[in-house]
């Protein structure tokens, strides 16, 4: 019997920890909430999972340094490089899809639009920022305008791309921009 009960547990702890690591994508501490996702989702037809991090306090709250500010990864089954035209249409699915907004009524005044540029590229990482003019139907039920920044991960041995998206209100001389410019992907996950 305690055999039986040890491979049990061994059994559910290896499978838990699988779990646990193909959803931590971004290298925070516990005390940023979590959701994750897997693609096919927001209307993207890609096939992965996503991580999605919020700081400890005032993502919520207008008055607040945070406000609006988090980050979001994506590992995706994507052997090539994504362009600029991709990536806009990209967040903008995910903020329509977000706020439940039908794209066929062109007069709603909740569609997203997005405008990104590259910046640089190093290695297998391209850099790009960019702005998000979206809805902000968790807080002020108003238009918001998002600043963000993506380094697009293309990892040749498992022919993925890992994408990591920040965002905020904030221009990026904002002091918020401090915190989330340190935010990194795990390592290894490239190799996953």
């Amino acid at each position: 019997m305690k055999k039986e009960l040890f491979i049990i547990a061994l059994f559910f702890t290896v499978f838990t920890f699988g779990q646990k690591n193909e959803f931590n994508l971004i290298k925070l501490d516990t005390t940023w909430g979590q959701e994750v996702l897997r693609f096919p989702a927001r209307d993207m037809d890609y096939i992965g999972v996503g991580d999605i991090r919020f700081p400890p306090e005032g993502w919520i709250h207008p008055e607040h340094t945070f406000f609006w500010s988090y980050t979001y990864a994506w590992s995706i089954d994507v052997n090539r490089k994504i362009p600029t035209s991709e990536l806009e249409l990209d967040l903008e699915k995910y903020f329509n899809s977000l706020n439940s907004v039908d794209v066929t009524n062109k007069t709603d005044k909740r569609i997203a639009t997005a405008t990104v540029t590259k910046i640089k590229r190093k290695k297998s990482v391209t850099f790009y920022e960019g702005k998000v003019e979206t809805y902000d139907r968790f807080a002020t039920n108003k238009r918001i305008t998002l600043n963000v920044k993506i380094k697009s991960h293309f990892c040749k041995k498992t022919q993925k791309t890992v994408l990591l998206f920040t965002f905020s209100p904030k221009e990026f001389t904002h002091k918020v921009w401090q915190t989330l410019n340190k935010i990194e992907l795990e390592k290894g996950v490239c190799k996953n």
